[in-house]
């Protein structure tokens, strides 16, 4: 009775990915983080970091404001995306349709299992960190995402991984980062600033 007991309490405590992920939304319904983001192309070159706040809001709204070293800001309302260059005084409109997006995984569990299949990264013996990695790879394939990975660390998410086609590799590493902040109602609208000149969404990339 005693090796059934132990063997039943080491099944439930077993680590999946279905678990990272529910652990990481459990009663998520908005997030504020900073972070840095730089890319790795196919030859292990890494780019210029780029550095700014994110704000996340269940199911589909987000905020991303790059400060440095270009400052652009991405707003999405669940249904239009706008990306604003503040350099160019110039604001693209999309429609925002693109049910791959992996910043859409990290709060919509069924938009997830719609469109990946997930996977647990088991741990190397030599690696010590307290970060738990998690393998996402689209169900259908696409140009943009290849496979996402999420570094989760105490139910919150550490870093996200991206590789596109070509194997060039975008990395976010997150910190300082607060679940559910209050946020006001118009906090994922955008209105452009007069004299922006707007462009709208293309039929050769018309979503987001």
């Amino acid at each position: 009775l005693t090796s059934m007991f132990v063997m039943a309490t080491e099944s439930s405590n077993k680590i999946t990915a279905e678990s990272l992920l529910d652990g990481l939304r459990n009663d998520l319904q908005a997030l504020s983080a900073d972070f840095v983001q730089y890319e790795i192309d196919a030859n292990n070159n890494s780019s210029e970091n780029s550095i700014g706040k994110v704000w996340l809001q269940a199911p589909n709204k987000f905020k991303w404001q790059y400060e440095k070293p270009v400052p652009q800001l991405i707003v999405a309302n669940g249904k239009t995306v706008w990306i604003y260059d503040e350099d160019l005084e110039q604001v693209t409109i999309k429609q925002q349709k693109n049910r791959q997006n992996p910043i859409y995984v990290l709060l919509d569990k069924k938009r997830t299992e719609a469109n990946y299949t997930s996977k647990l990264i088991a741990k190397q013996q030599h690696d010590e960190s307290a970060i738990q990695w998690v393998s996402l790879h689209p169900k259908v394939a696409t140009e943009d995402v290849k496979v996402v990975w999420l570094g989760i660390e105490d139910k919150q998410l550490k870093i996200l991984k991206l590789q596109n086609q070509l194997d060039n590799i975008v990395v976010f590493e997150f910190n300082d980062i607060k679940r559910n902040p209050e946020l006001t109602t118009d906090f994922f609208e955008f209105e452009p600033p007069k004299g922006t000149d707007i462009m709208r969404e293309s039929a050769i990339n018309p979503e987001f």
